[in-house]
């Protein structure tokens, strides 16, 4: 049996690829419509129910900074296996990679503040780098507090 720790989930945001652990994964669904959070940062997309439980969806187009493009039927929502209920909103699912932990590089230096925030490793896959995401680490700090009262609501 192969070690979950050393898979992947692919997927899009705006045509470059990254990573998210496949333990940290529950569910992949395709995109629909959320119930909107007022007064909450934009990168939050809203909260959906899933399963009886709430989760809280962030737009990572909205969070890296990307343009805004037209909804497509590609899209979906991974749903995060972790004590936080969040849900990551991307473009599309490349598929699932296995990779062995010698083969995970330290983030590239693209920017001390991205680097340091969001990425935990990055890969080569098929001869392009791809960056590995910390699902924790999406919500800006100064938010955390916001997204806590969702999750004690829920």
């Amino acid at each position: 049996m192969q070690d979950s720790d050393n898979k992947y989930l692919l997927f899009y945001i705006s045509r470059t690829l990254y990573a998210i652990g496949f333990s940290d994964v529950r569910l992949i669904i395709a995109a629909e419509k959320t119930q909107p959070l007022p007064d909450f940062p934009d990168y939050a997309e809203g909260t959906l129910v899933n399963g009886g439980k709430t989760y809280t969806i962030i737009d990572l187009r909205k969070r890296f900074g990307c343009a805004h493009r037209r909804k497509d039927e590609h899209e979906c929502i991974i749903l995060l296996d972790s004590e936080k209920l969040l849900g990551l909103h991307c473009d599309s699912i490349s598929g699932f990679v296995e990779v062995q932990p010698e083969d995970i590089q330290p983030p590239p230096d693209i920017n001390e503040q991205v680097n340091a925030r969001f990425i935990s490793g990055s890969f080569l896959n098929e001869g392009k780098t791809v960056c590995i995401i910390s699902p924790e680490l999406v919500i800006r700090p100064d938010d955390e507090a916001k997204f806590n009262e969702v999750q004690a609501d829920g």
